[in-house]
């Protein structure tokens, strides 16, 4: 993403693109779209796929479309929330060489922290937390931290800290509860044209898949303030940003962060946990939303369930797998 950070940003922010490059970009849980990156170009023949306006996205501000301050400023915190989302999905990921190449290079530092200042109206709480995250994502703690994940996560859905929505809260609920919240997020998906990819480990619920999908809705409504497309595209995408996080991930993202928070035994990683939280706080807020309770409990355990799984195989998988097709 070509795109100048803002001078305007505070004392200290960093003088970096956006975009962190990276050798080996994200791979998207989302079959047909593209995350950030130098190869994710338009694909010809495809005009209306969604890779298409999130990666236009990235486009330089000095296009006549972006002339006005107002949008402009729109657009750049657009953007920065694109990157952020993205970067907290991929930070999500079960932990490899390459995925922690990424995360602590000095690339990627640099725009997190451009991003984090760029947006509008600041959060100190936000940019501490931010700061103190890059201070530990250092190289040579990879298998610390690589320790930590799988000790905070464990090898199933239902652990301590699972990274599954439907994990928690809502102990009264009706038992149709978790798959009539499974089904609200596929339609979510299917209603800005977004596929699964067939690759893809995770469950809809997973907090990584839900973080990339808000990065596709906020680089979506960048775009289209950016190229001075129709009011309505804009209220479409914030529309579906403000429900998504009051349903989806604004209402379990905070107790999903607290509980990484008090499990992680690596630095790194309960920086991590803090930096999400402060995030999603801060997400809300824009939103005028209040977020989820940081004491939601987990729902309770099916032990019926549980025992059926821990004989079909299932908790060999990696942490929020999705079960492979039969």
């Amino acid at each position: 993403m070509p795109t100048r950070s803002k001078g305007s940003a505070g004392a200290g922010a960093p003088k970096a693109e956006w975009a962190a490059r990276s050798d080996q970009p994200r791979r998207s849980v989302f079959r047909n779209y593209a995350p950030a990156g130098p190869s994710n170009g338009r694909r010809d023949g495809d005009p209306a796929a969604p890779s298409d306006s999130a990666n236009e996205a990235r486009s330089p501000f000095s296009s006549s479309a972006a002339a006005r301050e107002g949008t402009r400023r729109v657009a750049d915190a657009g953007l920065a929330r694109t990157l952020l989302h993205q970067f907290l999905a991929r930070a999500f990921d079960d932990p490899g060489i390459e995925t922690w190449a990424w995360l602590t290079s000095t690339d990627t530092h640099a725009a997190v922290l451009a991003a984090v200042y760029s947006l509008e109206p600041g959060s100190p709480a936000l940019e501490i937390s931010a700061a103190t995250l890059i201070a530990r994502l250092r190289r040579d703690g990879f298998e610390s931290y690589q320790m930590a994940y799988v000790t905070a996560f464990g090898h199933a859905a239902r652990g301590d800290c699972p990274l599954n929505e439907i994990e928690y809260g809502d102990l009264g609920a009706d038992p149709l509860f978790q798959p009539h919240r499974l089904a609200d997020l596929a339609a979510f998906y299917r209603a800005f044209g977004l596929e699964v990819a067939a690759a893809a480990a995770e469950r809809p619920d997973h907090i990584g898949m839900e973080l990339e999908f808000m990065s596709v809705l906020a680089a979506k409504e960048a775009y289209a303030r950016v190229h001075g497309l129709d009011e309505d595209r804009c209220v479409l995408c914030r529309d579906a940003q403000k429900k998504f996080l009051r349903e989806h991930l604004g209402r379990w993202a905070p107790a999903f962060a607290r509980r990484l928070a008090r499990a992680a035994t690596d630095d790194a990683l309960a920086a991590l946990a803090e930096f999400m939280r402060d995030f999603i706080l801060a997400e809300c807020a824009r939103f005028n939303l209040p977020p989820g309770s940081e004491d939601l409990l987990l729902r309770p355990v099916d032990e019926a369930a549980e025992n059926l799984c821990a004989s079909c195989g299932l908790n060999q998988l990696p942490p929020g797998a999705a079960a492979p097709a039969m």
